[in-house]
């Protein structure tokens, strides 16, 4: 989604920087208005599009880490959190993520 909107940004940019050499410094024309407008309103698309995209992924996200985890799933978890060097999460705080972790921690040493 983020290089779709990068791809239509810089084709923005690339149109309006085509157009550049064409306009009359001195004199505006109304077509130069427009064009301005709609750069402006296709940036601003852009801009929201990527704004909405991220808040949904962080929505998603947090929905996923509220999901209830079986005690063999929160285990697991804090064992691989703990043998790829990960910080300490244990966001559900369940004592099998604390299992898992020191297990981890165990198998390091």
């Amino acid at each position: 989604m983020i290089k779709r909107s990068i791809a239509i940004g810089l084709s923005v940019f690339a149109a309006i920087a085509a157009l550049l050499p064409t306009a009359k410094v001195a004199q505006a024309s109304f077509g130069n208005f427009l064009l301005g407008v709609g750069a402006a309103a296709g940036t601003s698309a852009v801009i929201n599009s990527n704004r909405r995209a991220t808040e949904a992924e962080q929505r998603a996200t947090e929905a996923e880490r509220q999901r209830p985890a079986s005690p063999e799933d929160e285990f697991f978890r804090g064992l691989q959190d703990a043998l790829n060097g990960l910080p300490y999460d244990n966001f559900r705080a369940t004592t099998d993520y604390d299992k898992g972790f020191q297990e981890g921690v165990r198998r390091l040493q």
